[in-house]
């Protein structure tokens, strides 16, 4: 709020609004959602959801002890709270459309731990991981009459019973990374090792980075691909007894097959879907689709210190917190659907996220603004387009517009789109002083 604010005034009247109590998180949850239903209308989501930590440790100073939504975060000790998105994405083309569902909660300094508490014993509905269940069937409510299909995304966290059970339809679907290997019904045969035994359907190349925390060197791995379709038995010691027996489901093992005497650990997904896989290629699309949850990880990136530095807020109660973190999405969302269509393959509009004025200024900008000393590096795209936006927004944000050269990121588009943000306004307190002025 200080770099928004031209005066004290102004960065009062910023606070002011934030403590409101009429800007409640769940007001401004909606205001999010009736985005998200105005322009997705016929397509095939695909709805992301994952949880990040907002940690306020460095400014907790600033906050009452008591004040109820602030609590310990993930190791029970600094103050903070946590989030809980569903970002909605095109599954043809991979484009950002917004937000179904934004959870945001924290937990009580007198919280027992889970062994203190029975958490095993405990019923989905008063677990924190009921955010999963919950949050995708807001989505589902939301959208499910609108949209062609959803399919709801989530990490090992999300392979839970119930989540099969409740969000299955006949409109929407469920894919997650399997957690654990559960016992198959009728057997005492596990999962895990009924997959691996499934013949090899087809096999795909991918190129895996360095990552010293994985075990993970450079390499182009070959990566085989089994499915079957399976059913899945209740746990037996489950307490909700009125669940069906089991649920049938296709499990996916994507595993690297590796070179005799290669120490690297190998990459294994194990993917559970209520879809229905016929063949490899649509093994594969599963796969695919799962991969997409990169980007919501990119909208949390942006969301924290490498992008608006949500956590640096020192608005001075735990709801106002809540309410930015929950504007900050929309923010951030902006960023990411630049770099999503940064070649033009998802042949969006400008008008998408940018007003008439701003587009009108953009092309002022790039004509007399942004230097191109050569045809390589002229605006590749056609006037209007977001391709067209995000090749100048990179250009301000210092890349040098040399299509051989890496793609612009999304901390580059940010720095870009703060700029033109600020050539903007100042355009637009020009354009007012020349009013008054002619008055």
């Amino acid at each position: 709020m200080n770099q928004l604010a031209d005066d004290h005034s102004d960065n009062m009247a910023f606070s002011r609004f934030f403590n409101n109590e009429s800007v409640q998180p769940e007001v401004l949850e909606t205001v999010l959602q009736n985005r998200a239903k105005e322009v997705n209308v016929g397509n095939h989501l695909l709805c992301l959801q994952d949880t990040t930590e907002i940690n306020k440790e460095r400014h907790r100073n600033l906050y009452d002890a008591d004040d109820p939504d602030l609590g310990p975060t993930g190791n029970n000790k600094n103050i903070g709270f946590f989030m809980h998105p569903v970002l909605l994405v095109d599954a043809a083309g991979y484009f950002p459309r917004g937000f179904s569902s934004v959870t945001c909660w924290n937990r009580a300094w007198d919280k027992q731990d889970k062994h203190d508490r029975n958490y095993e014993g405990q019923p989905i509905s008063e677990k924190e991981s009921n955010r999963w269940i919950t949050s995708g069937l807001t989505t589902k409510k939301l959208l499910e009459k609108q949209c062609a299909h959803l399919t709801i995304i989530g990490d090992r966290e999300s392979d839970i019973y119930e989540e099969f059970v409740q969000l299955k339809s006949d409109k929407c679907d469920v894919l997650v990374r399997s957690r654990d290997n559960r016992i198959l019904q009728g057997t005492e045969e596990r999962l895990y090792e009924y997959l691996a035994h499934q013949p090899s359907a087809g096999s795909y190349k991918l190129k895996v980075r360095d990552d010293s925390r994985k075990g993970q060197v450079n390499r182009e791995a070959l990566i085989e691909i089994r499915f079957c379709r399976v059913k899945i038995a209740r746990p037996k010691n489950h307490k909700d007894k009125d669940l069906p027996a089991f649920i049938e489901l296709t499990a996916i093992e994507a595993r690297e097959r590796l070179e005799t005497g290669v120490t690297t650990k190998p990459v294994l997904w194990r993917l559970l879907t209520t879809h229905q896989v016929g063949d490899v290629s649509m093994a594969l699309q599963m796969v695919e689709w799962y991969k997409t949850r990169w980007l919501i990880e990119e909208i949390f990136r942006l969301l924290k210190n490498q992008g608006i530095d949500i956590e640096a807020s020192q608005l001075e109660s735990g709801k106002a917190l809540k309410s930015l973190a929950i504007l900050g999405l929309q923010a951030v969302l902006r960023i990411l659907q630049l770099r999503q269509d940064r070649d033009g393959l998802c042949s969006m509009h400008a008008s998408v996220t940018f007003s008439p004025d701003e587009i009108e200024f953009a092309e002022l900008v790039g004509k007399h603004h942004i230097k191109s000393t050569t045809k390589l590096q002229s605006n590749p795209f056609p006037v209007s387009t977001l391709a067209w936006m995000g090749w100048i927004m990179a250009r301000l944000g210092g890349w040098k517009g040399y299509r051989s050269t890496s793609q612009p990121g999304v901390i580059t588009l940010k720095r870009g789109l703060d700029r033109f943000d600020q050539m903007y306004n100042g355009f637009l307190l020009q354009k007012h002083f020349k009013d008054v002025y002619k008055e």
